[in-house]
């Protein structure tokens, strides 16, 4: 008799790296106005990140180039001078997440700073750990369920024939991981305890939920 069974396993964990997603931006009818104003609020951030960083609260810091844009408003059907936009991109991985929620009030009511939403996360190491535990737990609790079904069917012992990530069921057998983790958490942005417009106050206890950390397996095997 040959068994068909799907098996998944998943494991919860806490973030262990917030990733902040911040910008500097500008408008100003004057191009070296905006980058001007841009490059100081670049240098703000990127000064304050570094902070945190020489303190070992943050493990690294990007900062995409200043990119300008500009176009003519239309008043009355009048086109009106150019209008100047700058904004540049900057992310940091924090570790320390107190020291996360302190800066955001330092800096997230100084003009030409924004600051997004919050990416939780989790190490490589930690990653690769639960994806090994994860395939393991998967793989016996195909077995045990395909050994439930064959002893309910008066069958004997059951053995793997196929072993394979979900929907890949009838290729050669491989043991390959079907790894997913949750997509950042919903309600998990900077300001979601206050207004959209208020940045976040100092001493806030940031509390992510866990992320899910799950493998999928399909089995076929023989009773």
């Amino acid at each position: 008799m040959e068994i068909s069974v799907q098996a998944r396993h998943e494991e919860m964990v806490q973030p262990e790296i917030a990733r902040l997603h911040a910008s500097a931006r500008a408008e100003a009818f004057d191009k070296n106005e905006v980058l001007r104003r841009t490059t100081e609020a670049v240098n703000l951030l990127h000064e304050q990140f570094k902070v945190v960083q020489g303190a070992g609260g943050a493990v690294d810091i990007v900062v995409r180039p200043i990119s300008v844009s500009s176009w003519r408003p239309m008043v009355k059907g009048r086109p009106q001078p150019a209008l100047y936009r700058a904004s540049a991109g900057l992310r940091a991985d924090f570790t320390d997440f107190a020291a996360l929620a302190d800066l955001a009030a330092q800096v997230g009511g100084i003009e030409g700073v924004e600051l997004g939403w919050v990416e939780w996360r989790i190490t490589d190491a930690t990653r690769l750990e639960l994806e090994n535990l994860c395939l393991t737990k998967a793989v016996e609790q195909a077995r045990q369920r395909a050994a439930t079904m064959a002893h309910a069917a008066g069958a004997g012992e059951v053995t793997f024939v196929q072993l394979a990530d979900q929907g890949l069921l009838g290729e050669a057998p491989s043991a390959r991981q079907a790894f997913e983790v949750a997509a950042p958490v919903p309600g998990a942005m900077m300001r979601s305890a206050k207004g959209p417009d208020e940045p976040p106050l100092a001493g806030i206890e940031l509390r992510p939920e866990e992320l899910s950390v799950a493998v999928v397996v399909e089995a076929r095997l023989n009773a």
